[in-house]
């Protein structure tokens, strides 16, 4: 083990996946840890670490998915039915905008209240109004919706999305392992609509995020699984702009007897083997919304160069119990206590100053 890891800090070359497998099972905590920041700075050798001044829209909780591991859906009881309309959408957006926002992330439930049309009349909206406002909008599950009930393909409906003033699509791949997404999200999109989705962002100039939610009663090898698909839809389309995994937060979920939250150690080792794998994913970010500031910044060591967005108002992780917060300044003071210089970014990655 420690040989492998020492060929892997030297390098970035591609690590097998039977490797990666018996690295998250096996190798020493620490040591996982160094050779993940060592390929992060092979990486991305500046030593800074990105933020973006974000404001997160959750327009509706009305949703068909369900998913098992979801205490957000108004079925879970956690949080009230409620759908934003347009003009409050709008006002969020605009309020966002006042305070120094870069970006919007919009994303909600699938209802058949939202379609392809009401989502375009939206999006160009808001795009026309603020044309500088990077728009970060739905997920791949969202756009399968829109296309099935539009009777148009992804394709068709992606390319509208763009011309309406959409800029990218969050990745939102909770686990790309088809066993799991039949028991736990069997209503969301399947793998190979979640790929397709982003062929035609690709197709379209667009860009992605690419996710995992970990810790939903998946084995070890089912995550590398997942991996494997991020890395081989990167090698193909190169689309991904960053990586970001966060543990499934089971409270108040219908899998909340099934599984236990994994801790700080799992977190980290997943975080890290993740880096060691995604040779070809620039950024990585940190999941301080679910992990908080303290863990971070221990992330920052661990591969991440990246803390994603502030000036959030959240609501999905929130319904089940995890109240993160932090500001710019506070985001900047957590990169610099790791030994980082921080830089504000914008939503395609690019520095807007340090």
């Amino acid at each position: 083990m420690e040989k492998i890891l020492n060929d892997l800090s030297r390098s970035l070359r591609r690590v097998e996946f039977e490797e990666a497998v018996s690295l998250l099972e096996g190798a020493g905590l620490h040591e996982l840890g160094a050779c993940a920041h060592s390929r992060r700075m092979l990486a991305d050798p500046g030593g800074t670490v990105g933020y973006i001044v974000n404001r997160m829209v959750n327009y509706s909780n009305v949703c068909a998915a369900q998913c098992a591991f979801c205490a957000y859906h108004a079925k879970a009881g956690r949080v009230a039915p409620f759908v934003l309309d347009d003009g409050e959408i709008f006002e969020i957006c605009s309020e966002a905008v006042s305070r120094g926002a870069r970006q919007i992330m919009l994303q909600g439930g699938l209802s058949p209240r939202f379609t392809l049309a009401w989502a375009e009349g939206l999006v160009s909206r808001i795009k026309s109004s603020f044309p500088g406002l990077w728009l970060h909008v739905f997920s791949p599950s969202e756009i399968v919706w829109f296309s099935r009930a539009s009777g148009c393909s992804i394709g068709e409906c992606v390319g509208r999305l763009r011309a309406a003033g959409a800029d990218s699509v969050p990745g939102a791949a909770d686990l790309l392992v088809p066993e799991i997404r039949r028991s736990l999200c069997g209503n969301k999109c399947t793998v190979e609509e979640w790929i397709s989705v982003m062929r035609a962002l690709a197709k379209n100039g667009m860009s992605s995020s690419a996710t995992m939610t970990f810790g939903m009663g998946e084995s070890l090898r089912q995550r590398i699984e997942h991996l494997d698909v991020i890395r081989r839809v990167q090698d193909e389309l190169g689309i991904f702009k960053a990586f970001i995994a966060w543990p499934v937060a089971p409270e108040n979920t219908r899998i909340e007897k099934e599984v236990k939250r994994a801790g700080a150690p799992e977190f980290l080792r997943t975080l890290a083997v993740s880096r060691i794998y995604l040779d070809n994913v620039k950024y990585v970010q940190s999941g301080w919304l679910t992990e908080g500031l303290k863990l971070a910044q221990v992330a920052l060591r661990f591969g991440a160069n990246d803390v994603g967005g502030v000036l959030m108002d959240e609501m999905v992780v929130r319904a089940a119990g995890i109240d993160n917060k932090a500001s710019s300044a506070q985001m900047e003071g957590v990169v610099r206590g790791a030994g980082f210089s921080p830089r504000e970014r914008d939503g395609e990655y690019e520095t807007i100053r340090k």
